[in-house]
């Protein structure tokens, strides 16, 4: 399964593409106007702080009222936020002060909120403007893989997960679709199986997919039963100018536990040819700590900072009693 000559040269293009368009305010594609603008509906925000006229801090934000309540939280499908940070030149020591100061600025700037909650990007080593500010901090860890070679990143798996990986080659066939809808009609259809909702919007998934799709910063990779030639499996991945963030991903109950591994594996050496980290983005149950961790690659901390008044706190874990509804694939 090694990537074409051709393939490397467009995904060099792509590369190309996206550390042009890079810069400190929009650290993450998900920073990026037409992300946030599809994620929200045309309802992002932003708190901004300016130093002689340059924009040198920048924090989106979405808002949301219900029951006299505001709160602000991650929109759909984008996984990380928290401040963009033009810290200029200098020493280390200089420029961490600034940063420092730049985010409490931004915090102070943010509107009175019921709750407010953001996982913030890669960048962001620590949390200490928000604490600073009065700010909880949890940690959620997430898998990163190196661009190694291939080679090197496949002998640096479990083997359980290599030969996972190769059993489910045998009965699926891997392509790469660029056609959104039928990525989320193919979901739709497995939670149907499984008599499942998703508390997603898909609406608002399916326009960020478009948007991706059609600005080449995004791949689909389906998985397709070769004895039917029936699509079983599929994820949707996305990458901005160092990193390719795993998203979404959807099985048919009866595909088999291999299917998306292989898939996995495959976005994982697009990732590798194009010399970008991969990002399983996050861990979230025991599942996915013995799924990710049979590819070999190394954890990482993402900062979550939160902050909620004691209405709002009282209304989310009344919310979290009567809620019966399960994510079952984002």
């Amino acid at each position: 399964m090694l990537t074409s000559n051709k393939s490397i040269d467009r995904h060099a293009q792509i590369k190309a593409t996206a550390e042009k368009a890079f810069n400190k305010l929009t650290p993450t594609i998900f920073h990026e106007a037409w992300w946030l603008e599809a994620a929200t509906r045309g309802r992002i925000e932003f708190a901004e702080v300016t130093d002689g006229g340059r924009t040198v801090g920048r924090l989106p934000y979405m808002v949301n009222s219900r029951y006299g309540l505001t709160s602000s939280n991650m929109p759909t499908l984008t996984h990380f936020l928290g401040p963009g940070i033009d810290d200029g030149g200098g020493s280390e020591a200089n420029r961490y002060v600034k940063r420092n100061s730049i985010t409490q600025e931004l915090i102070r700037k943010l509107p009175q909120l019921s709750s407010f909650r953001q996982k913030m990007h890669r960048g962001i080593c620590d949390a200490l403007p928000f604490q600073a500010q009065g700010y909880g901090v949890q940690v959620q860890f997430t898998f990163e893989i190196e661009p190694y070679p291939e080679a090197t990143i496949w002998k640096g798996m479990r083997d359980k997960t290599r030969n996972v990986i190769r059993r489910a080659a045998e009965n699926f066939d891997v392509f790469e679709s660029v056609d959104p809808e039928a990525f989320l009609h193919l979901s739709m259809a497995h939670l149907e199986q499984k008599n499942m909702q998703a508390n997603i919007d898909f609406d608002t998934c399916l326009e960020i997919a478009k948007q991706a799709i059609s600005r080449g910063r995004g791949h689909i990779w389906v998985a397709r039963e070769c004895a039917t030639g029936t699509p079983k499996a599929a994820i949707f991945c996305v990458w901005d100018n160092s990193t390719y963030y795993y998203l979404m991903s959807t099985r048919a109950p009866d595909a088999g536990n291999g299917v998306v591994p292989l898939l996995l594996w495959n976005a994982i050496q697009s990732a590798s040819s194009m010399g970008y980290v991969f990002d399983f983005d996050g861990i979230v149950n025991e599942g996915s700590i013995l799924l990710f961790s049979g590819f070999g690659g190394k954890t990482s901390p993402r900062y979550i900072v939160t902050k909620a008044s004691m209405p709002y706190r009282v209304l989310r874990q009344i919310r979290r009693m009567d809620s019966s509804v399960s994510n079952a694939f984002c």
